[in-house]
């Protein structure tokens, strides 16, 4: 499953990197695609036994919250 994590980040990676998009698509892009590896993975990794999982969700939560709230 540790897989499937780093695919959507590389995915992630290389959409922005090809993006062409407004600034604002291609933030609500991320968004998105924050919000998918949130709800997908929320709750799924043990800090004890998968930590550098851990670590990115958390930070894909704090990344996706912080890009809503500049939104409002």
């Amino acid at each position: 499953m540790n897989h499937i994590i780093w695919n959507q980040l590389l995915s992630i990676s290389d959409k922005l990197n090809e993006s062409d998009q407004s600034k604002e698509n291609t933030k609500q892009m991320l968004i998105a695609q924050l919000e998918s590896i949130n709800v997908t993975h929320e709750r799924s990794f043990d800090p004890a036994e998968n930590f550098e999982e851990y670590v990115v969700v958390a930070l894909c939560q704090a990344i996706n919250n912080t890009l809503k709230d500049m939104n409002t």
